[in-house]
């Protein structure tokens, strides 16, 4: 049989704004292997769902974002230039026009680009999400290898694609967590703020480890790496980790991941071997 998959993207008023095929194969019914989508299909099929879905998206914030938003004037275009958006379902090419700023208001600069104020980050975040939650659990080639094995993100995803995504990832997290230590009500506990947080339902245990790991340039040297896993009994773990010489704040990585996880003070905190 031949089987055909189109995706068809229709606006809040029923308007058709993309009608496309996506994938087109032919399937037995008379062995087992043949039954259903292969792995090899399916990523075809997300693949090209995604590529229609995030034109259409692009374009409708376009639409949108051509007039200027404070007297409606049209925007004259300058020009385009080619952005890339990479996701987990593959990285999708786009157009992205450059218009001229209207002279109504002050501006630092002529032009610009519309679509730069939607694609703020060049990554999906689900993408970083995956990238950072494996790289957490094996080596960076291996999470690579398991995401091209089972989504079509694209084939020049590497070990080092990984690692630099992973960087940017902790960077942002330690912005997230500002420059000092937590307060002593924050680490002691304060019955006010205690009201607002769900309680667990059991004890949190928390696991420390620690080791020694040989500096890649200078083999006479190492360093301390502190990990250690938060297991609550509701709820799934959570894991954390910092170098001992270098982390400002480790207690504040401590707490927010437990504060994440709904701890209290006033919750029993069990020790793991």
């Amino acid at each position: 049989m031949r089987v055909q998959i189109q995706v068809r993207i229709v606006s809040d008023d029923n308007t058709v704004l993309s009608e496309d095929v996506i994938a087109c194969f032919d399937k037995g019914d008379d062995q087992l292997e043949e039954i259903g989508l292969s792995l090899e299909q399916a990523k075809t099929v997300l693949a090209g769902a995604q590529v229609s879905l995030v034109a259409a998206q692009a374009t409708s914030f376009l639409t949108r974002h051509r007039d200027c938003e404070h007297c409606g004037r049209h925007l004259q275009s300058k020009g385009r230039c080619r952005l890339l958006f990479r996701t987990a379902f593959g990285t999708i090419p786009l157009v992205s026009p450059r218009v001229h700023r209207c002279g109504c208001q002050p501006a630092a600069s002529k032009t610009f680009s519309p679509l730069t104020e939607l694609f703020t980050d060049h990554t999906a975040p689900e993408l970083l999400y995956l990238e950072t939650r494996w790289a957490s659990l094996m080596s960076f080639g291996l999470t690579a290898g398991l995401l091209k094995d089972v989504l079509p993100v694209d084939v020049r995803t590497n070990a080092a694609t990984i690692r630099n995504h992973l960087h940017k990832v902790a960077l942002r997290q330690e912005a997230d967590l500002g420059d000092g230590q937590p307060r002593l009500a924050e680490v002691e506990g304060d019955p006010a703020d205690g009201k607002e947080l769900l309680v667990p339902e059991g004890p949190i245990v928390v696991g420390i480890d620690g080791g020694y790991v040989r500096d890649w340039a200078d083999k006479q040297s190492n360093f301390e790496v502190i990990v250690g896993k938060s297991m609550p009994e509701d709820r799934d773990d959570r894991y954390f980790g910092f170098v001992q010489t270098l982390d400002a704040k480790p207690r504040r990585r401590l707490f927010e991941v437990l504060r994440g996880q709904g701890f209290q003070m006033r919750v029993p905190l069990l020790k793991g071997t």
